[in-house]
């Protein structure tokens, strides 16, 4: 409190002036209650105050518990909220990204016990906010650290019932926004048989996000997870979490894993260099090879989140290179990667990155909600990207036939398709019929 009141002090001393009655700013720290904390950005000189108007302080909290809290300017310009976060005994907990900053807090995934509850809201010009806190008790029964003992099985989707079997993907979207709804809505409307998300749910992967922005029920990317097969992104190990909230969330799912959908062979694969060796000397790259020799079926896919080609502000994974050459040694037809928050379609290349026919097809299909970034280089390997806003949100559709995939990526914002063309396996012919083959929907 003095530190706060001195600043004002010497801010109206040294301007001589201030963009709000020193009264009001003082009169607002003064009176902030209990479950608030008002702060004071000395650039510009506004006042924030940040509430966690829900529960209450003391609350003891026996089932999942909504938490809501607010963020107000006071006094002074406002800049606007960029997001809020949140903290468990000082743990990250989870970012709500739009207001009403609220979310579920899955009380059962906790330790009973006496909690501080905290908030705090970064501004959209980067300033900080102090932490708005309560005390709260967890009471739900749980004596020790839960343990999900489950195991994951991938999902071969719903079967296809006489219909040509259709596959959506997309990345980088579970975030509880609202563009993140959008995507959800757009894949829900043209009822894929199976979906493939390529990796980041925001802002840190969390027990928490996982349960919210994912989702449960039919909430968010959660109406499609019968069917979705996931692989993980670099934002599920940020602020400490390691992966946790993924692997709890997906029981226990392996690094790596195949499967079978379609008539076509899928691979997920992780791309975190910092946290698995992807070099040709590690365990997941000699899994892959085993697995590729094993692959009876004619058209493969691979997904996984960081592209090796890659023109967006993400930059390429270089350290992919041998694996890259790897599935061009397999014939591999198709690449599917998330992270830059754009849409990339690179031409078919061979193991070397060079334009080949018979190559394999890279798409970076990272538009799914939770932004859009700007694509910052050109290659001429690029058949089409986009990173319009807001009409780059959006999913891609591969239609699955015995020797080749029709594909197009459609927009969020109307449906409408932005890219479309067909993909050959293993270098087979095109089918006499034509060369655009539209994707069929029931």
């Amino acid at each position: 409190m003095k530190i706060v009141l001195r600043i004002l002090m010497v801010s109206a001393i040294v301007f001589g002036f201030m963009t709000v009655p020193m009264n009001a700013m003082l009169q607002s720290v003064l009176a902030a209650p209990a479950n608030c904390a008002d702060s004071l950005s000395s650039s510009t000189l506004y006042m924030v105050r940040v509430c966690i108007t829900s529960p209450v302080n003391g609350d003891i909290l026996s089932t999942n518990a909504t938490i809501t809290a607010t963020a107000s300017v006071l006094s002074g310009p406002n800049p606007g909220v960029q997001r809020m976060t949140f903290y468990l005994n000082t743990t990250y907990l989870l970012t709500a990204f739009t207001s009403p900053y609220t979310f579920t807090l899955p009380t059962s995934k906790y330790v009973d016990g006496s909690y501080t509850l905290s908030g705090q809201a970064l501004m959209r010009d980067g300033f900080t906010t102090s932490q708005a806190s309560i005390s709260i008790l967890l009471s739900t029964g749980t004596s020790t650290p839960p343990v999900n003992t489950n195991t994951f099985t991938p999902t071969s989707g719903n079967p296809a019932g006489g219909q040509p079997f259709v596959v959506a993907a997309v990345g980088d979207g579970a975030s509880g926004e609202n563009n993140s709804k959008n995507v959800v809505n757009l894949i829900n409307s043209l009822n894929p048989n199976l979906f493939l998300y390529l990796g980041d749910v925001y802002d840190s992967g969390s027990i928490a996000e996982f349960y919210n922005w994912y989702g449960t029920g039919t909430a968010n990317f959660a109406s499609l997870r019968a069917i979705t097969d996931p692989t993980i992104g670099n934002h599920e190990y940020s602020n400490g979490i390691g992966g946790a909230g993924y692997f709890d969330y997906w029981n226990n799912v392996s690094n790596y894993y195949s499967f079978d959908a379609g008539g076509w062979h899928f691979i997920s694969l992780n791309s975190n260099r910092n946290r698995i060796d992807i070099t040709s000397s590690g365990a997941e790259y000699k899994w892959l090879a085993k697995d590729l020799s094993a692959n009876l079926q004619p058209c493969t896919i691979v997904f996984y989140h960081q592209p090796l080609f890659n023109i967006g502000p993400e930059g390429p994974t270089t350290d992919l290179a041998a694996i890259w050459s790897l599935l061009a040694q397999h014939s591999v037809s198709i690449v599917l990667n998330g992270h830059d928050h754009d849409y990339q379609h690179w031409v078919a290349l061979d193991g070397n990155g060079q334009p080949s026919p018979t190559g394999i097809t890279e798409f970076v299909a990272g538009g799914g909600g939770h932004g859009l970034q700007t694509i910052v280089n050109s290659d001429s390997r690029v058949a089409y990207w986009t990173d319009a806003n807001p009409a780059g949100f959006g999913a891609l559709f591969l239609t699955l036939n015995p020797t080749y995939a029709s594909f197009s990526y459609r927009s969020a914002l109307n449906g409408s398709v932005l890219d479309s063309g067909v993909i050959n396996c293993r270098g087979l012919s095109l089918p006499t019929h034509g060369i655009y083959l539209p994707i069929i929907f029931r």
